[in-house]
């Protein structure tokens, strides 16, 4: 069979469109869609209804559909912060049918396929404990390749020397059962295997956000296993035009009902590379300078600090 194994889509239906197409030119059996479908673009309902309209998909929740389940039966009256904007314009956009299909989603699926276990979660924590994210988080990856775009050839040899040397991950490593692991959450394209091929970790990177510094197109990965128990990874980049797709996003009611959230996204979607969390730091930082104790953020701090935020960039040209 041969499975397209897809992630942290964030609402963003042209690239998950670019991507099923990609998945269909190239023989796919089936979808692997392992979490996140909403927040951060401005097509979280369509996203879900495309998903819902394949015939053959094997799908889990990620933790941004937690952000939604918190929201059912809540008074919308008091939907007034500005940091919350965008799970409250998600939220609204998401007809009553998509977001129960979406609750329904297991956390975790287990399968048999040709004799061979698939492992499937949202994050690699759940198999490998904080190994990926203590090193290998987008926020330490924006760091680690600073302004500079980085290859696949260049990204792999990194990620793999980290994980050839870094002892808990091998101690870890060593303690899993032989078996596909099936991850995203992180947003970067990654995978690792021993020449066996008895144990493989997969990360399809994210499809509606990647943020690996790599100025190439959308992220998924191409799983084959055969009945002769061959097993084949393949990663795959789509092209996709994100210039036009940003002007698209500029233009959507999303960037009126979530201005702030929306402009970090863009930077992220153009750049490759992680600006949420740096900003979230910076906005941390400028309320308790002020004196602002209010969680979510308010809307005028929210706003006051994404401008102040915007002049140390141009003028620093450093993330942090």
């Amino acid at each position: 069979m041969r499975f397209a194994i897809v992630s942290d889509i964030h609402g963003n239906l042209p690239a998950l469109n670019a991507v099923i197409q990609d998945a269909g030119e190239n023989n796919i059996d089936t979808f692997i869609f392992v979490g996140d479908y909403c927040l951060s673009n401005p097509y979280p309902d369509e996203c879900i209804s495309r998903i819902r309209n394949l015939d053959n998909k094997y799908i889990i929740r990620g933790n941004e559909e937690k952000y939604l389940e918190n929201l059912i039966g809540k008074d919308q009256r008091t939907w007034t912060d500005g940091q919350m904007q965008i799970s409250y314009y998600a939220y609204q956009k998401i007809s009553h049918g998509n977001m129960n299909y979406l609750m329904s989603m297991p956390e975790q699926i287990k399968l048999d396929i040709s004799g061979i276990t698939l492992h499937i979660a949202h994050s690699s924590e759940a198999y490998i404990s904080d190994c990926e994210h203590r090193e290998w988080s987008t926020a330490k990856v924006a760091m680690r390749y600073k302004d500079r775009w980085v290859t696949p050839e260049v990204f792999r040899a990194d990620i793999q020397h980290y994980l050839n040397e870094d002892v808990r991950f091998n101690k870890v490593w060593g303690e899993l059962e032989n078996g596909i692991y099936i991850f995203g959450h992180s947003h970067i394209q990654w995978n690792y295997q021993l020449d066996d091929g008895r144990k493989i970790l997969i990360n399809p990177g994210s499809c509606g956000l990647p943020l690996d510094c790599m100025d190439l197109g959308i992220p998924y990965t191409i799983l084959d296993v055969s009945d002769n128990d061959a097993i084949v990874v393949e990663e795959r980049r789509v092209p996709f035009r994100v210039d036009e797709y940003i002007d698209t996003l500029r233009q959507s009611d999303q960037f009126i009902e979530a201005a702030v959230w929306s402009k970090v996204i863009m930077k992220e979607l153009k750049t490759k590379r992680e600006y949420l969390y740096f900003f979230l730091r910076f906005v941390e930082g400028y309320a308790v300078q002020i004196g602002d104790r209010q969680r979510p953020f308010g809307v005028s701090t929210w706003e006051k600090a994404y401008e102040l935020w915007e002049d140390s960039l141009k003028e620093e040209r450093i993330l942090a």
